[in-house]
């Protein structure tokens, strides 16, 4: 008897993880659910802001006209994207880069980018290197005067976007205006004496103030980014420096320069260098973000 019970357990337990196993295979018609976890997925970052932005200096590539930047990406410009809402595994961020869909004033960015929905994603122009998702380092040394070369590498610009929907491959994000970081600057100089302008070899600029700046100017700037910081409230801020800032210019009579904006208006030392000789001068300016100035020809003294 106790034999015969052993057996009918035996068989209906043998019952049941058949039938659970015939619920479990499922079907190869049914869909299959988008995994909504953190994953590397074809990312497409929608800009929503408009034409109006032609005239904001918030682009990959400059073009000067009637005292304005007009500013445009280039189809292929590479952006940097760090999600500010999360890190991995090793608290190492999810950082990789973008690239710009179209020549335009506006444009697509893509890439294959770690993130999940809902996600606020940082998108840097020119690309750099996230060691940490809530602050990275910009440079301002090795400038050359271009436009072209500091449209490429030192026109700094912010933007976050928000991933809004995604499947187990793809995801759609959407991003507001960008803004840029620093400050355009268009010099040229004249000699005081004769009026004549001052082709550039090398241009120093450096702070003339009463404190610890005096005589120098940052390098480098660190721009401190979060995702409940709006755009409008990011900035970059010069780490101290005990050196000048150089623009080697190779005899342009006219350069443009990207420096820090100012809360209020500075005093800075030029100091122009070419086979002529050396002259100096000094200036005041208040230079704001993302602003364009025009400083031509500010009068130097030959040493």
């Amino acid at each position: 008897m106790k034999s015969g019970k052993i057996s009918m357990i035996l068989w209906m337990l043998g019952c049941l993880m058949l039938t659970g196993m015939t619920a479990c295979s499922g079907s190869d018609d049914e869909p299959s659910m988008p995994d909504d976890g953190v994953k590397l997925r074809r990312l497409t970052i929608t800009q929503t802001d408009g034409a109006a932005a032609r005239q904001m200096v918030t682009r990959a590539t400059l073009e000067e006209g009637d005292g304005l930047l007009t500013a445009s990406w280039t189809a292929g410009d590479k952006l940097t994207y760090c999600n500010l809402s999360r890190t991995n595994p090793n608290y190492e961020p999810y950082s990789g880069q973008l690239t710009a869909a179209s020549t335009a004033a506006t444009s697509q960015f893509t890439d294959d980018v770690y993130c999940s929905q809902g996600d606020y994603l940082a998108v840097v122009y020119p690309a750099t290197t996230f060691k940490t998702n809530d602050s990275y380092t910009i440079s301002l040394s090795g400038q050359d005067g271009t436009l072209s070369g500091l449209a490429t590498n030192y026109h700094y610009v912010y933007g976050m976007a928000q991933v809004t929907a995604v499947t187990n491959e793809t995801a759609d994000a959407s991003m507001g205006k960008m803004k840029s970081l620093l400050t355009v600057c268009k010099f040229s100089f004249k000699d005081k004496s004769t009026n004549q302008a001052i082709p550039i070899s090398e241009l120093k600029i450096s702070y003339n103030s009463n404190d610890s700046n005096n005589g120098t100017y940052p390098q480098e700037a660190t721009v401190a980014v979060s995702y409940l910081t709006a755009p409008v409230n990011v900035h970059a801020k010069g780490v101290a420096s005990s050196q000048q800032l150089t623009i080697n210019a190779n005899g342009l009579t006219e350069v443009y320069v990207a420096l820090l904006p100012t809360a209020a208006k500075c005093k800075y030392n030029f100091t122009v260098s070419n086979s002529s000789g050396t002259y100096t001068g000094t200036a005041k300016a208040t230079l704001t973000e993302g602003e364009f100035v025009v400083a031509t020809g500010l009068k130097l003294t030959k040493q």
